[in-house]
């Protein structure tokens, strides 16, 4: 129940972050963490169309969104998390909360919808100075 209010509450806060421009260029899908193999695995699947580093995004042809919006919150992706070695109930991480914990095989990732039908699989890993990305065919569930 914690962790629902919390993801509830972190879209809640990033759809906010997000909104303020006349023309939403962007929407917040999802949020969470990913092992960096999977994350690896999804993009180099052949619905992905483009992908980089953040200061690629400026220039990407199928990126129709906000840059600096998206810049904003990537420069902020993992401050709430504290990074440890292995995540879970050790004594190392004693006094850190269990969904505050970002292992270093972890990422953090939020996927935005884009206007064009596309989605933005934005993440960073606590081993590089730069969030990545790649954009995708949008994924639809249930036909």
């Amino acid at each position: 129940m914690r962790f629902k209010l919390l993801v509830s509450g972190l879209v809640t806060a990033a759809a906010i972050a997000l909104s303020g421009t006349a023309a939403e260029a962007q929407m917040l899908m999802r949020t969470g963490l990913m092992r960096n193999v999977l994350v690896d695995a999804l993009a180099n699947r052949s619905t992905v169309f483009s992908s980089g580093v953040l200061a690629d995004l400026e220039t990407d042809a199928n990126f129709d969104g906000d840059y600096q919006q998206i810049f904003d919150y990537a420069s902020g992706i993992l401050n709430d998390y504290t990074v440890v070695d292995r995540g879970g109930v050790f004594p190392e991480n004693a006094g850190i909360p269990r969904d505050r914990q970002l292992p270093r095989t972890d990422v953090v990732y939020t996927v935005f919808s884009l206007d064009n039908g596309n989605e933005l699989f934005l993440y960073r890993s606590p081993l590089e100075e730069t969030a990545r990305y790649f954009i995708r065919e949008s994924v639809r569930f249930g036909g």
